[in-house]
């Protein structure tokens, strides 16, 4: 039986990465259609050797989406908006961290 304590318990106890096999599973996919979307880069993964692992933000993300757009979201949509704030925010951060020669900000 769940207790309050787990029905509150924080998402930090989720895994920081899922196997592309049980990001299918949780997006209800069939594993081979998963392959395909990560091969192509219309979904966001992380490759190691001949590995793939999805980051659980990413999952988390766009169900986020989802729920504040009330909308069915694009994969490929998504992915490109998703890494064009990346590369924005990234932009942001190094602008910020960047000092040129005599001071000039």
């Amino acid at each position: 039986m769940q207790t309050d304590h787990d029905r509150q318990r924080p998402a930090v106890d989720r895994p920081s990465f899922y196997t592309a096999a049980e990001t299918a599973e949780i997006l209800r996919l069939d594993e081979s259609t998963l392959y395909r979307h990560l091969r192509s880069g219309s979904f966001p993964g992380v490759k190691i050797g001949g590995r793939y692992v999805v980051p659980g933000a990413v999952i988390e993300r766009i169900v986020a989406d989802v729920l504040a757009t009330g909308r069915c979201v694009n994969l490929g949509d998504w992915t490109r908006q998703w890494r064009h704030e990346q590369v924005a925010a990234l932009a942001q951060i190094t602008a910020r961290d960047v000092e040129l020669p005599g001071g000039v900000a």
